[in-house]
């Protein structure tokens, strides 16, 4: 339950919780660099924790035979469980980083899409090609299914810091997601063709090409 105090403030947990902020929020640095500072970063991770301390048993903690919540014993599922944490926080950590980077850019946050696989494709081509005349294509809000704002997003700074967006994302890929990404939707490539260059079927290149959009999605727009 939201704000229920569950560990005690000497609760070792907190030590690892705190390893854990330190990880997202250098993550999101990576991600925002020159928008936010590192110790700002840490403390709005370390804080998030303290008040969605259900989270942090959920992530870091299982029932034992006795009904007891107890620090993971498996060191996978704990290993998962950490990971799990650190994506939770750098995700609450995201949403406080794009407010100031949108204030430091000066534009609203209201005036952002929300991301749409149709729209990281067309992001993707003009990041990749530096045709910023593609962003009235790109901006169809009839093709896009996403909601238009007073401000387009095509206008001024909104286009800047999406592009980079898209570009900080893709650089996040692995190199076989990435590559497909670039081969499918910068040089327009079929997946016929890439399935040829990689030597896997057109369904598999459909299938990575899918999940790197969805991380690229998680990435720039996940929410709780």
């Amino acid at each position: 339950m939201r704000g229920e105090i569950i560990f005690d403030q000497g609760d070792p947990i907190w030590s690892e919780v705190v390893t854990l902020a330190a990880v997202a929020a250098g993550q999101t640095i990576n991600r925002f660099h020159g928008f936010v500072d590192l110790q700002d970063m840490k403390q709005v991770a370390s804080e998030w924790a303290v008040r969605r301390q259900d989270k942090i048993r959920e992530y870091l903690c299982e029932e034992n035979g006795d009904g007891e919540w107890v620090r993971r014993t498996s060191r996978d599922t704990r290993r998962q469980g950490e990971t799990a944490c650190i994506t939770w926080m750098r995700r609450h950590c995201f949403t406080v980083a794009r407010s100031e980077k949108a204030r430091t850019l000066g534009y609203e946050i209201g005036d952002e899409f929300f991301y749409q696989p149709s729209l990281i494709e067309g992001l993707i081509k003009v990041w990749g090609t530096g045709d910023y005349d593609l962003a009235g294509q790109v901006f169809d809000a009839a093709d896009m299914g996403g909601k238009r704002s007073a401000k387009a997003p095509n206008e001024g700074n909104n286009l800047v810091a999406m592009i980079a967006d898209i570009g900080s994302a893709m650089e996040s890929l692995d190199l076989r997601d990435h590559t497909v990404l670039t081969l499918r939707f910068v040089d327009g490539q079929t997946l016929q063709q890439i399935a040829g260059f990689l030597e896997v079927s057109a369904q598999r290149v459909e299938q990575i090409s899918q999940r790197a959009l969805r991380k690229i999605i998680n990435d720039l727009g996940g929410r709780e």
